[in-house]
């Protein structure tokens, strides 16, 4: 059991998912290397950003998510540690003006639920249950639309199948009242035992991307003309992906990827090339672009998986978007 429950806490550090955002003045005058996050059992999951610059950061552990101010290097509770149990993915939801959270019980003993917080006021406006025993992994906005990893209970018995789940509400710029289905349950989301499906990201266009982390597979699943499910497809990458965790699109045919042992890249989809961006990170587990910077949650699980004390302090590091990227 201690064995599943640290793979649990290493796969579900995710990501899912937000677009690049726009950049204020006040952030291009102050660049910083990292921001810091207070505490010494954070373990950053899952990081994503507002249109006006403003970062979010979910805690894997304590539930909690910390808010940087753009161009702000002061770390401020959005969300107390103990609202959510734990919070693997995190995304802005600039048009229903809320941050959705993957609300996580790593015991499995407390359903998953998909919530949201109002961006204002931090307060929780909306809160709903993964169908079937789903584990909300990670999260992307598919016009309007959201698309959730169900990456599944590793615990259970027999094994449960990795799933894309969507959700709607029935007002595009409110949260409440909305409902959870099954968009996907493609036998491609599922490789042996353990966690399954985990980052996914849309390319703007008829395509969904996501990954698997116990395998390393990267998958592509393109939208029909009426909204459904293709049959998924793996890509077949110039080298192996390991525990590919929190993934961003750079553009429709480049897919950004962190791996936890340490590297941030990108895949071009339509070869499967992977090109190295840097390897200067420390165990990263989600990514967000920001103007010409990308923002790094180092969130360390591997070392949370293993027992070994984390480096502290927990920090998010800006990593510039190289020439031609």
């Amino acid at each position: 059991m201690k064995q599943r429950m640290g793979a649990a806490l290493a796969g579900l550090c995710v990501g899912l998912l937000a677009a690049t955002a726009l950049v204020p003045s006040a952030a291009q005058a102050s660049r910083p290397a990292t921001l810091t996050i207070p505490g010494d059992n954070y373990y950053p999951e899952s990081i994503s950003a507002a249109a006006n610059g403003d970062l979010y950061v979910g805690s894997i552990t304590t539930g909690a998510v910390t808010r940087f101010k753009a161009g702000s290097t002061t770390a401020e509770t959005f969300v107390a540690a103990g609202v959510n149990v734990g919070t693997a993915g995190v995304l802005v939801d600039d048009a229903r003006r809320v941050l959705w959270t993957c609300n996580i019980d790593l015991s499995f003993q407390q359903p998953t639920t998909l919530r949201a917080f109002s961006l204002r006021t931090g307060t929780q406006v909306a809160d709903y249950v993964l169908p079937d025993g789903g584990v909300c992994a990670d999260i992307t906005n598919v016009r309007g639309a959201l698309f959730v990893t169900d990456t599944t209970n590793p615990t259970a018995s027999p094994q449960l199948p990795g799933r894309i789940l969507k959700f709607t509400t029935p007002s595009p710029v409110s949260a409440v009242g909305g409902s959870l289905t099954v968009w996907s349950s493609d036998p491609a989301f599922t490789a042996g035992p353990g966690l399954q499906i985990n980052g996914i990201a849309f390319d703007g266009f008829a395509t969904v991307y996501t990954t698997n982390y116990g395998s390393g597979q990267a998958i592509r699943v393109r939208i029909a003309p009426d909204g459904s499910a293709l049959p998924a497809d793996l890509i077949a990458t110039s080298r192996p992906l390991v525990n590919p965790d929190g993934i961003r699109m750079l553009s429709p045919t480049r897919l950004l990827i962190t791996e936890n042992p340490g590297r941030l890249s990108y895949v071009d989809v339509r070869t499967g090339a992977v090109v190295l961006i840097t390897d200067a990170v420390d165990q990263p587990t989600s990514v967000v672009r920001v103007g010409r910077d990308f923002w790094v949650a180092e969130g360390q699980v591997l070392r949370l998986q293993s027992g070994e004390a984390p480096h502290l302090p927990f920090t998010v590091r800006r990593v510039p978007v190289p020439a031609g990227v």
